[in-house]
C-alpha cells in the first residue's frame, strides 16, 4: 500500500496526471480496450442470435429413420433415449419451385402439424404479418407461411396468391418426373432471422403437403424440443450409437456447426489480433515510466537515502504504470459500451452485415461480463509486463547518482 500511495502522490494533481505522455498512454489503452469490447460483443451476439434463430426454426433435435417410407411409429422405440423431452412434432419436406409474375425461386416446403408445431418451434413469435391460422374450408385456396425474403423478392403480402411447382415421379417409371402445379395464398410472413431460411422456406399444413406431393399419410421425421437444448448433442449421439444405422438424429448445433465453429474461431483470432493495440499502448506506458524515472532521479535518491529499498522503488513505478493502464482500461470499457449501441443502431439502420455471407441480417450485440473481465485482466497483465524494465531501471539508481548535480 505504501508503494501505491507514493505512486498516487507522484502525480500530485490532475493536471500533472494528464500530461501529454500520460494522456497518450491512456488514449492508446482506451482505443485498444474499446475495440476489444465491441468486437467481442459482436461475435458473442452473433453466436447468441444464431442459436436463437436455429432453435426457433429447427427445434432442438431432428430424428429420421433410414429406409422407411413411413416414420410415424419411430418415436416409440426411442422414448427411453429422449431424456428431457418436452414435446415433438412430425414434419414433411418437399423441394419445389415458386413462380410469381415471371420470377422463379427454388424453395423448401415444410408440412407441419398445426396442433403441435408451436410446442417445438417458435414460428408464432417470428410472424411479422398474418397469423398461424392456415386452416381453410374445403374448396378454397390453401394458405401457407412464406419467409420474409420470398415476400420481398416476389412482392407478396398477406392474401396474395402464388404458384408452386413440384416434380413427381411418373407412375410407370420412377426415373421420370412430371410437374405438378399448386396454387396457394399467403397466410403469413415469417422473419426467421436467417437469410437462407427467409429466402427458401414455405410452411403449410402437413395434410395439405402430403396430398400435394401424393405421399399419403407418410411423414419425413420428427422435430423434438428438450428441457435443456445444450443436451441435444448427447441425446442425438445416444440415438445414433445405440439404435444403429437405421436411425439418424441431428441436434441444432450440428445443423449449423460450420457457422458456430467459424464464429468461435474468428472471435478467438480477433481477440489476439486486437491485443496488438493494447501491447502498443503498453509500450507507451513503458516510455512514460522511463521519462518518469529520468525526471525523478532526485526523488528516488531522497527515498533511498531515507531507507527505501529497491523493491519499494520497483513497486512505486509498477503501481504508476498499472494506474495509467487501469484508467485507460476503464475509459475503454465505457467507450466500448457506448460504441456497442452505435454499432447495433447502424446494423438496423444501414444493414451493414451482409446477410448472404453471415446468414443473419440482424445481430443483437451481447456484452458478456466474462469477456469484460478477460479484457481487463489481460490488459493489466500486459501493463504489468511493460513496467518491469523501467521500474528496474529506477530501482538501480544510487543516491549518489541522483544527487550529484543537486
Amino acid at each position: 500500500m505504501t508503494a501505491v500511495w507514493l505512486a498516487v502522490r507522484y502525480f500530485g494533481n490532475w493536471r500533472q496526471f494528464f500530461n501529454l505522455s500520460t494522456g497518450l498512454s491512456i488514449l492508446g489503452m482506451c482505443i485498444g480496450v474499446a475495440s476489444l469490447v465491441v468486437s467481442m460483443a459482436v461475435f458473442s451476439g452473433y453466436a447468441t442470435t444464431l442459436e436463437k434463430t436455429v432453435q426457433d426454426a429447427v427445434g432442438h433435435l431432428i430424428i429420421l429413420k433410414r429406409g422407411s417410407a413411413d416414420q410415424s411409429e419411430m418415436l416409440k422405440d426411442l422414448q427411453p433415449l429422449l431424456t428431457g423431452k418436452v414435446a415433438e412434432t412430425p414434419f414433411v419436406y418437399a423441394e419445389a419451385i415458386v413462380a410469381h409474375k415471371g420470377k422463379i425461386n427454388g424453395i423448401l416446403i415444410e408440412g407441419v402439424d398445426l396442433s403441435s408445431v408451436n410446442k417445438v418451434l417458435n414460428l408464432q413469435n417470428r410472424l411479422i404479418a398474418g397469423d398461424m391460422d392456415l386452416q381453410v374450408p374445403a374448396g378454397e385456396i390453401p394458405k401457407a407461411l412464406i419467409g420474409k425474403g420470398i415476400a420481398e423478392k416476389f412482392g407478396l403480402k398477406v392474401g396474395d396468391e402464388f404458384r408452386v411447382v413440384v416434380p413427381l415421379s411418373t407412375e410407370f417409371h420412377s426415373a421420370s418426373f412430371r410437374p405438378k402445379l399448386g396454387k396457394y395464398r399467403v397466410g403469413g410472413i415469417v422473419n426467421y432471422g436467417r437469410y437462407d431460411f427467409d429466402s427458401r422456406y414455405v410452411v403449410m399444413p402437413m395434410a395439405e403437403l402430403q396430398a400435394f406431393v401424393e405421399i399419403g399419410e407418410r411423414i419425413t421425421g420428427y422435430r423434438v424440443r428438450l428441457q435443456d437444448p445444450h443436451k441435444a448433442a448427447a441425446v442425438a449421439a445416444a440415438i445414433n450409437s445405440k439404435q444403429g444405422p437405421g436411425y439418424w438424429a441431428r441436434d441444432w448445433v450440428d445443423v449449423n456447426r460450420n457457422l458456430f465453429e467459424a464464429a468461435r474461431l474468428e472471435k478467438t483470432v480477433l481477440f489476439f489480433v486486437l491485443m496488438i493495440l493494447i501491447v502498443a499502448a503498453a509500450f507507451n506506458i513503458a516510455n512514460t515510466l522511463f521519462i518518469n524515472v529520468v525526471q525523478r532521479y532526485r526523488d528516488i535518491s531522497v527515498l533511498k537515502t531515507l531507507g527505501a529499498t529497491d523493491t519499494l522503488i520497483r513497486r512505486i513505478f509498477t503501481a504508476q504504470g498499472l494506474i495509467v493502464g487501469l484508467v485507460g482500461a476503464g475509459l475503454g470499457i465505457a467507450v466500448g459500451l457506448g460504441l456497442c449501441n452505435v454499432v447495433e443502431w447502424a446494423i438496423v439502420r444501414w444493414h451493414i452485415i451482409p446477410a448472404d455471407v453471415y446468414k443473419l441480417d440482424n445481430i443483437e450485440l451481447e456484452v458478456r461480463g466474462l469477456d469484460l473481465a478477460l479484457i481487463v485482466a489481460v490488459s493489466m497483465v500486459v501493463c504489468f509486463v511493460a513496467t518491469l524494465v523501467p521500474s528496474r531501471r529506477g530501482a538501480k539508481i544510487s543516491p549518489v547518482e541522483g544527487l550529484r548535480y543537486e
